[in-house]
């Protein structure tokens, strides 16, 4: 079988299915290269600093506050047909970008109320926010559409074969920005967000025009908070955390001391995408046959070394021409592997929840990613605005250090409780 196989539907597979996976492709393709491109574009561009690329992190989630703007769309239009809406709107979101380089009368009365933050930042904050509004929940559509159109028997593998759409198309977008990261030419980033937006908006398009006009029924789930599950709740938010830090504000940190050219921004990611796809089986299988227990904890240790590398970088005596930035480059393509194991905090829950708790407790582990989305990005451009890197990497230590202990914490628990971890709490 080959590799792309696995890429393709069968012929009875709804039409609207095969749609909504090539536009899994498109949105993941303009979303991943607006993300590898935004720390160039900010700091070399834009000439922004932490403080402002935070707001520009945490506009970009706001977004899951206005789901009630998706459900008044949905009172008109199917689910189908929205999310071509949606992938026209992100790849809006992304052609507008190249323009934040100019003040926008229009915007006025925001960059009075955000006085602190630079007027580009906040122009970049509001497409972020377009481009967010529209993936986030361009991805609760096409799932809840796929669930409502399908056998329940065909429906992981149906998702599965669409999670691979999405990993193929954020690949891509990582690709074209790496390949045109390392041109350097007037009008750059006018290209390259024109090639990495226009098709969304076209296919998006047309798409919807294509779309059935049937509507699909809503999934309702009941979100109930327990005392015995704050381990998990620890665990979750601190993890979001940390991985934010790393990944965004540390590529930022490349950006920013070292000098770091879009075209090896684009490589981490397109690196880090890469060891996800062709290594999240042989995670999943080390994990089953190693235990959650030891890779969790050798997640968060390795974490933990990485933060303090990226403390000593941010010191002083540390060029910009020095080696450590080629270590950093190494240290943020590796760290995709770690997040792999990410997934065992989920397992938590099959020991510590009964049956009818696991489908809330899912829906919180997304809202509490979705919060340390918000929270951290603009805490950690506070941190540096006042304390610089070093406040900012230290705190992803702490977040590590602490997601360590807690996975001691919960494992001891679970191995304490026999078959009833979750009275252990």
């Amino acid at each position: 079988m080959s590799l792309f196989s696995f890429f393709r539907f069968e012929e009875k597979t709804d039409k609207k299915i095969k749609i909504a996976a090539n536009l899994s492709f498109l949105a993941c393709f303009g979303a991943a290269g607006w993300i590898a491109s935004t720390m160039n574009f900010s700091a070399v561009e834009l000439k922004l600093n932490v403080l402002d690329f935070g707001f520009i992190l945490t506009s970009n989630e706001l977004a899951v506050i206005f789901g009630f703007l998706i459900s008044l769309l949905l009172s008109y239009i199917s689910e189908s047909r929205l999310l071509g809406i949606l992938v026209s709107m992100a790849g809006t979101g992304i052609i507008l970008t190249a323009l934040a380089g100019f003040e926008n009368p229009i915007f006025g009365f925001l960059y009075s109320i955000f006085n602190g933050i630079h007027p580009f930042a906040i122009n970049m904050g509001i497409f972020a926010f377009l481009l967010s509004l529209s993936t986030e929940y361009f991805e609760m559509s096409r799932d809840s559409l796929v669930k409502h159109s399908t056998d329940s028997s065909m429906t992981a593998i149906i998702l599965s074969k669409i999670s691979a759409y999405s990993l193929l198309g954020t690949a891509a977008g990582y690709l074209v920005v790496t390949i045109m990261g390392f041109f350097t030419f007037d009008y750059l980033y006018y290209v390259l967000y024109g090639l990495l937006g226009l098709p969304l908006i076209v296919i998006g398009i047309m798409s919807s025009k294509q779309a059935e006009a049937a509507k699909a029924l809503k999934e309702n789930v009941e979100l109930i908070i327990r005392g015995k599950f704050y381990n998990f709740y620890i665990l979750t938010f601190c993890t979001a955390a940390l991985n934010i830090i790393m990944v965004f504000f540390g590529a930022f940190f490349l950006v920013y001391k070292f000098e770091m050219s879009l075209g090896f921004i684009g490589l981490i990611f397109l690196l880090h995408s890469g060891l996800v796809f062709f290594l999240r089986r042989k995670a999943t299988e080390l994990m089953k046959s190693k235990g959650e227990d030891l890779t969790m904890k050798i997640r968060y240790a390795v974490s933990l070394l990485f933060f303090i590398i990226l403390l000593i970088a941010s010191a002083p005596f540390v060029d910009k021409d020095s080696f450590m930035k080629y270590v950093m480059l190494g240290i943020l393509a590796l760290y995709g592997t770690t997040t792999l194991f990410d997934n065992a905090i989920k397992s938590f829950i099959s020991y510590f929840a009964s049956p009818n708790e696991q489908r809330s407790n899912m829906m919180i582990y997304t809202r509490l990613i979705q919060i340390a989305k918000i929270i951290i990005p603009i805490s950690s451009g506070i941190l540096w605005l006042y304390l610089d890197f070093y406040a900012v990497f230290a705190f992803g230590a702490i977040l590590s250090a602490v997601c360590l202990l807690v996975a001691f914490k919960i494992y001891a628990a679970y191995n304490d409780s026999g078959n009833n971890p979750a009275e252990e709490g």
